[in-house]
């Protein structure tokens, strides 16, 4: 149960600015989606969930990039942080699996028991797709209007879970019997 809430903090402050944003405009959508992001994370906080490491660092990226764009009207701010964080990310998982330090599991180590060479595996697949998304995005930000960078940004979210959910049948073929369930989750 605790994936689907999960799965709600990263979708639903990435809908709430794409219907907003669609309503109102790109500022007013982006202070929702702020909002709404710091609001998710004091109710995962309150609940006893410790915050986990990636989503601190996320909130933390995204006030970096989001309050420019609010307080000077600019989208540029906010559009190019997804091209800067995946061209960061892709260098760091591919950089780390080059290195052999797998980073994904300092990550997320307490959340899935998986062998070494799954973190390799994914550190690949996660690394490859973040290089895709940079591309992806700096060609949607530069070629077309903020309101079709908007549907990018929505459908991009929705392909990273679909991604991440898929994902799981790596990390339950190469899970660690005993310390995780089918999934490969800690138990």
């Amino acid at each position: 149960m605790l994936w689907l809430f999960s799965a709600v903090e990263e979708l639903l402050p990435v809908l709430a600015f794409f219907v907003v944003q669609q309503s109102y405009s790109f500022e007013a959508g982006l202070v929702v989606m702020v909002l709404l992001v710091l609001a998710l994370l004091a109710v995962s906080y309150g609940f006893g969930r410790a915050a986990p490491r990636f989503a601190v660092a996320s909130t933390i990226a995204l006030l970096i990039f989001s309050v420019p764009s609010i307080v000077t009207g600019n989208s540029t701010f906010f559009q190019i942080s997804d091209t800067i964080l995946d061209g960061l990310f892709a260098f760091l998982l591919l950089g780390s699996r080059a290195l052999d330090f797998p980073v994904l599991k300092y990550l997320f180590g307490r959340v899935f028991a998986i062998t070494d060479e799954a973190w390799r595996i994914l550190s690949l697949r996660w690394g490859l797709l973040f290089v895709v998304l940079a591309v992806l995005n700096e060609f949607f930000r530069l070629g077309y209007s903020e309101e079709v960078w908007a549907y990018f940004k929505l459908f991009s979210t929705i392909f990273i879970l679909l991604f991440g959910c898929y994902q799981f049948t790596l990390s339950a073929r190469m899970r660690i019997p005993g310390e995780s369930n089918r999934l490969g989750l800690r138990v």
